[in-house]
């Protein structure tokens, strides 16, 4: 979980180690960890994708995994209820990485799977 303060610009980065619906128990990962994550999610930690038809979705990632040697993230519309997942290869890392579209639909079965298999205690899906 990133937390943001605006008013400095601060950023903190924190473990979800047990989630309920009334609560999360949060642990901090210690300053190594989290640069190494913050080092290979930042670019692509908040952004805007383009919908077929042009309109265009402000997107925040949710979690970052791999699926065998690719890494992906799970993305969801900010300021609403995440009633929808995108899912976007990662390719590279840091300030290099991109994001990638997971157009094939086998691709995407796989990485749902996954992702599924993966946050099934974290996040209550309608799948």
């Amino acid at each position: 979980m990133l937390i943001q303060f605006s008013r400095d610009d601060f950023r903190l980065l924190f473990l979800i180690d047990d989630a309920e619906a009334s609560h999360a128990t949060l642990v901090y990962p210690g300053e190594l960890f989290a640069e190494q994550v913050r080092d290979r999610v930042d670019t692509v930690f908040f952004v805007e994708l383009t919908e077929a038809d042009g309109t265009p979705q402000k997107l925040a990632l949710g979690a970052c995994f791999p699926v065998d040697q690719d890494w992906y993230g799970a993305f969801y519309p900010r300021g609403q209820e995440a009633r929808t997942l995108y899912f976007l290869r990662i390719a590279g890392e840091g300030a290099a990485s991109s994001l990638e579209a997971v157009a094939d639909e086998q691709e995407h079965q796989r990485v749902a799977e996954v992702f599924l298999e993966r946050y099934r205690g974290f996040f209550a899906f309608d799948s």
